[in-house]
């Protein structure tokens, strides 16, 4: 069998798995260890294993919880109100400007602790507050 082939049938295999509404995961999971177990000649076992230990053995998940627990201090300390007073000012004219103020506060955030998990968990943490504050549902 072709290259191609095996990746069409393969493909084939992943799309008939999502349809049938098994969670992307294990269908990738799956779809991986069909693609080893038949096509190829190692342990499809000891191979999904080891892919798996080592992406959630990282350590950059392990700084993770630290992001959160900044954000928690943001919270805490009260500069999240200060951070969106100090950027309301410079979206006065456009419309929807808490909603801007808090895309720009993401993108500070983000661009200081270059996680993307650790900024949604710690702008929403502080977006709610001021969002119920000024009458948002």
């Amino acid at each position: 069998m072709s290259v191609l082939a095996v990746g069409g049938l393969l493909l084939l295999v992943m799309l008939l798995l999502l349809s049938g509404g098994v969670w992307i995961a294990m269908t990738l999971a799956i779809v991986g260890w069909v693609g080893q177990a038949f096509f190829t000649s190692t342990q499809p076992g000891a191979n999904l294993f080891s892919a798996f230990w080592e992406t959630n053995a990282s350590w950059e998940l392990a700084a993770l919880p630290l992001f959160i627990w900044m954000g928690e201090i943001l919270f805490r300390t009260r500069l999240s109100e200060q951070m969106f007073e100090g950027l309301s000012p410079w979206l006065n004219k456009v419309p929807g400007r808490l909603m801007h103020t808090t895309i720009l506060g993401c993108g500070i955030f983000g661009s200081v602790s270059g996680s993307s998990a650790a900024t949604c968990a710690t702008i929403a943490k502080v977006a709610l507050p001021e969002l119920k504050k000024r009458g948002y549902d």
